[in-house]
């Protein structure tokens, strides 16, 4: 087997149709490529593939010569690239489901980060809450999955109560497909919520009953070095409630 090769390809000129990310990236799989493919804001189209030099070739002529049924552009740039070891090839930039964050007042005051995957809400209890400083490592502890229904949940519950303090969508990243990543143990991800943004990752650090994790923010434009979003955000995206507000109407 040869070596495996990396490239960087810009295709550009004409906006290439919303169907050349998914045509390319079928060809990448057929030619048994690795790496990824994503629209940028300009409508230009950046790929990152890797594997033998004879595949690579390959995909390059298929951008230069526009997939079948798609517009197509002749101005496509290509540099090498260093391989990163990827072992899947995906779609970037696509929203992969929800996110949600809600803040819980319970025996221990913690915050429930959960991530739709495979239509359940895989769910960590992140006792200080998530930050945007990239310095900054929480423990996040692996709980039962929840269900989606209950991601708009706020209100009393029990002598505590709960607050939905972040939401949005998600894109799954990393070079590791999902859900294979979240089995590994390391997950990459880009949050597009209303407080949380930019790209985290979660980092398991011990197994067991209860997994423990650490809940990263990557290095990125979105990224808030010394801050602290849960002090300085602290009311409900739902209601614009604080979560005290909601357990002291409760305990009425």
């Amino acid at each position: 087997m040869s070596p495996a090769e990396a490239i960087r390809a810009v295709v550009g000129g004409e906006r290439p149709d919303r169907g050349f990310c998914a045509a390319t990236a079928t060809r990448a799989g057929e030619l048994g490529l690795t790496g990824w493919v994503r629209r940028r804001e300009d409508g230009s189209v950046l790929i990152h593939a890797e594997g033998n030099r004879a595949a690579i070739g390959q995909l390059v002529g298929f951008l230069r010569g526009g997939p079948t049924a798609v517009r197509t552009t002749e101005e496509v740039t290509v540099e090498a690239a260093a391989v990163e070891g990827h072992e899947q090839f995906a779609i970037r930039g696509v929203s992969a489901g929800v996110f949600v964050v809600q803040e819980h007042a319970a025996t221990a005051h913690h915050f429930d980060v959960r991530l739709e995957v495979d239509g359940v809400m895989r769910s960590w209890a992140v006792p200080r809450g998530p930050s945007l400083d990239p310095a900054v490592k929480r423990l996040a502890v692996e709980v039962p999955d929840h269900d989606i229904g209950h991601n708009e949940f706020e209100g009393g519950l029990g002598s505590g109560g709960v607050i939905v303090w972040d939401r949005g969508t998600y894109e799954q990243g990393g070079r590791v497909a999902w859900p294979e990543a979240l089995l590994r143990g390391h997950a990459v991800f880009v949050l597009h919520g209303e407080k949380l943004a930019g790209g985290f990752a979660l980092q398991r650090t011990r197994g067991g009953a209860k997994p423990q994790w650490l809940l990263i923010k990557r290095r990125d434009e979105h990224a808030r070095p010394g801050s602290d979003v849960v002090a300085e955000l602290p009311r409900s995206v739902l209601s614009g409630r604080t979560l005290a507000e909601v357990v002291s109407v409760a305990s009425r």
